[in-house]
């Protein structure tokens, strides 16, 4: 299933945003201007199946950024036809998945975003986390800016909603290519940096 474009993405992040906007009448965004022309690396906190969708059609990107999810939630009949039109693709979480890295690499190759959720799976406030390095390795082989993202964990209805675009940088390594000790470490960063971001704003 290709996902949409051109008037029909525009098109139907429009009435997204109005549905989001319905549930949620107060919604506090943030730092739009940061994303970058070109492909980069958005990556978010992770604790609610909408969460791409609140990324994507609030980002407001001139092509749709595509999203790495989960294989089980892109075979449910409604959601998974959805996601699979807002460009997302599926990985397998079980195993090192190496056609959605392909996927994931290729699509920052053509000049688009990538979105990924370094934690995987959905962390409620007040858990912790073991991020994956997986969208920083794929960042620094791309030579990509990532993004930090952060997005409200309690979305319950007509709950205020932070949703913060972070400022784009490239992750420092000491060699030409980053160990995996070092990739380990940035993303410890990255997931340190975006929840700071919903502390201070």
């Amino acid at each position: 299933m290709k996902p949409v474009s051109g008037w029909s993405y525009r098109f139907i992040c429009a009435f997204l945003r109005g549905c989001l906007r319905f549930m949620h009448p107060i919604i506090h965004i943030k730092g739009r201007e940061n994303l970058p022309q070109g492909a980069a690396m958005l990556c978010c906190n992770h604790s609610a199946f909408s969460d791409p969708i609140w990324v994507i059609v609030f980002g407001k990107c001139p092509t749709l950024p595509r999203s790495m999810a989960k294989k089980e939630l892109l075979e449910a009949p409604v959601m998974g036809w959805l996601y699979r039109k807002l460009g997302a693709f599926p990985v397998d979480r079980g195993h090192a998945d190496v056609g959605a890295v392909k996927t994931a690499m290729q699509t920052l190759k053509n000049g688009e975003k990538v979105l990924i959720f370094p934690e995987g799976t959905r962390i409620k406030k007040g858990k912790v986390s073991e991020p994956h390095s997986g969208a920083v390795m794929i960042a620094a082989r791309m030579k990509v800016p990532v993004v930090p993202v952060y997005l409200s964990t309690k979305k319950h209805f007509w709950q205020p909603v932070k949703l913060i675009y972070g400022t784009p940088y490239f992750p420092e390594y000491a060699g030409a290519k980053p160990t995996q000790e070092e990739l380990e470490s940035r993303t410890t960063e990255l997931m340190r940096t975006i929840y700071a971001m919903g502390e201070q704003v």
